[in-house]
């Protein structure tokens, strides 16, 4: 279509058809200021902050779309008259006193009031007392605070998808709600925090974070999550001159995750309760005595005649190389790692589609982005979601189809039928990869057990178990070390958490772990991801890929 013309404060300009007043204006580098605006989320127009006026008539630039003819001013008497108006308003309504609020000094609202020279209040203060809802584990909502922006609900409904948050009662009364008028804590929340994330006000905090600093006294660090093979993305501040992480935001710019990020990566990313391993302890005839790290090298080269490595895929491909250089072609997983039925469907594509089945797999509780796209299909675009589980699956509910993992044969029936349906799956039988790889109207998302799986596959690492003199493990999620033939070995684990099989160990050393490394992934799409290095280590461990540098001889010893 063609360019239309229209008006910008007096100036002629050609404009593309079909963007919002809001988007021409942010393109031609015209502030305007905002508040239920969220840039990721639907216009809707309802805070007035954003009038404009086009020919004589004030209207709101963020859902008004340009069309020919437009004689936009954006500072007029009359428009700024207007945001002044509401922003009094707004400051009225409840309690918005700066100096008592836990997010003052990065409160959209707050500098809406500087912006605007607000010194007073033209308005009495609406007097009722609304309740605080510390209930959540993370999230504490202070309906005082609250402007009714309904950024939290929409955020919940179009990105993250889980629709727990609605309205009650109209006009001033109008409150944000969980389901219908819960507790936060109790109702069907999963704990993704994009609600915290996108609150222009005090309204919705993250808990944590209140009090440990401001944005503008933070460096932020861009990097992926790896607690987990989806990869989010994550915007990560740490304060400056610190070694803390002040809080985590979704990265709206990844082309991973879209700014989804789930409970795990925003949350229990910071919440480290395991018992780390620290330094370097060697078992003799008292128990294990602490060794120095010069001592390492010696006994880890000395020990490398009759050895195989096992890792598992929490290390990054940097060390996997590594390892695989020195122990040449004695690598083993620690568990099984092959994808039964290839992926080939990314996370972009996910979107938009009218069948979803979900294999052994509660999108609730772990691999959170994918459950957000699924669910945001499901419950706001009506597509049909199928779960076959042998357990509880919390996505039932939702679910047009449930069945049990054990009788198939009546859900492959339903599934033939389809048009097209998208396969996500975790764990599967070999019966049910042949009845799945029989449907030519599939694509098919697998979810990996660990963070690195796929880089597993891409090393040609595969499960086996091997007899040898000497044991090397590498690698947090130690289970399958119950499983290997280790009786009669010398076993050294690398690893940064304590665990009752490390009893089988004859030298455990302590590694860093989580913010403290980092290294590239290959995430379940299979694509490369980064993992950047935020945090120095607060306790006696040693860095894994430089360790295994040195004794490659490819750099100086470093600790």
């Amino acid at each position: 279509m063609e360019n239309i013309k229209i008006k910008v404060n007096g100036n002629e300009v050609e404009v593309s058809p079909g963007k919002t007043v809001l988007q021409v204006l942010k393109d031609l580098g015209i502030h305007v200021p905002v508040l239920c605006h969220y840039e990721p989320l639907m216009p809707q127009g309802s805070c007035r902050l954003c009038v404009v006026e086009d020919r004589g008539v004030l209207k709101t630039a963020c859902t008004t779309p340009v069309e020919p003819n437009m004689d936009i001013k954006t500072d007029t008497p009359n428009v700024i008259n207007s945001r002044k108006l509401v922003l009094q308003l707004l400051f009225s309504e409840r309690n918005h006193y700066c100096m008592y609020c836990e997010v003052t000094g990065e409160c959209e609202l707050q500098d809406l009031g500087y912006e605007f020279g607000l010194d007073h209040f033209e308005f009495p203060t609406y007097e009722r007392r609304f309740p605080v809802d510390n209930t959540h584990d993370f999230i504490m909502m202070d309906h005082n605070r609250c402007v009714l922006c309904r950024r939290c609900v929409r955020v919940c409904s179009e990105v993250a998808g889980h629709f727990v948050l609605g309205e009650m009662e109209r006009g001033i009364d109008t409150m944000i709600i969980a389901d219908m008028d819960v507790p936060l804590g109790n109702s069907s929340c999963v704990s993704c925090g994009l609600c915290a994330q996108v609150c222009p006000t005090g309204a919705i905090i993250d808990k944590r974070s209140s009090y440990l600093g401001r944005e503008v006294q933070s460096e932020i660090i861009y990097s992926n999550c790896d607690m987990c093979p989806v990869g989010c993305g994550m915007e990560i501040y740490k304060k400056q001159g610190a070694n803390f992480i002040v809080k985590i935001y979704g990265d709206w710019n990844s082309d991973v995750s879209h700014g989804l990020l789930c409970k795990v990566g925003r949350y229990l990313s910071l919440y480290d309760e395991k018992d780390r391993v620290v330094g370097i302890k060697l078992k003799d005839d008292f128990g294990y005595r602490r060794l120095h790290e010069d001592n390492l090298i010696e006994i880890f080269k000395n020990k490398l005649n009759n050895a195989v490595a096992y890792v598992d895929g929490s290390l990054f491909n940097e060390e996997i190389e590594m390892i695989k250089e020195i122990f040449k072609d004695k690598v083993y997983s620690l568990y099984p790692n092959n994808s039964p039925i290839p992926t080939n469907i990314n996370l972009s594509e996910l979107d938009n589609k009218e069948f979803y089945v979900v294999i052994n797999a509660d999108l609730n509780r772990e691999y959170g982005a994918v459950g957000s796209i699924v669910k945001r299909n499901v419950i706001g675009k009506k597509a049909k979601l199928m779960v076959i589980d042998k357990e509880f699956n919390s996505l039932a509910k939702i679910a047009d189809y449930v069945f049990n993992i054990k009788d198939p044969n009546l859900a492959m029936d339903i599934l033939k039928k389809q048009k097209e349906v998208v396969v996500i799956y975790k764990d599967i039988t070999e019966e049910e990869k042949n009845l799945l790889s029989s449907l030519n109207n599939a694509k098919f998302l697998h979810l990996p057990k660990e963070t690195n799986s796929i880089g597993l596959q891409k090393y040609d690492i595969k499960h086996e178990k091997v007899e040898a003199e000497n044991v090397f493990i590498f690698g947090k999620n130690l289970e399958g070390i119950k499983d290997l033939p280790i009786q009669n070995s010398f076993v050294v684990v690398f690893t940064p958490y304590e665990d009752e099989v490390l009893r089988r160990a004859d030298l455990i050393v302590g590694i860093t772990n989580g913010f403290e490394r980092e290294g590239s992934f290959y995430n379940l799409e299979g694509k490369k991801l980064k993992k950047e290095k935020v945090l120095k280590p607060d306790f006696d461990v040693l860095d894994l890929k430089s360790f295994l540098s040195t004794v490659l001889g490819k750099t100086e010893k470093v600790f």
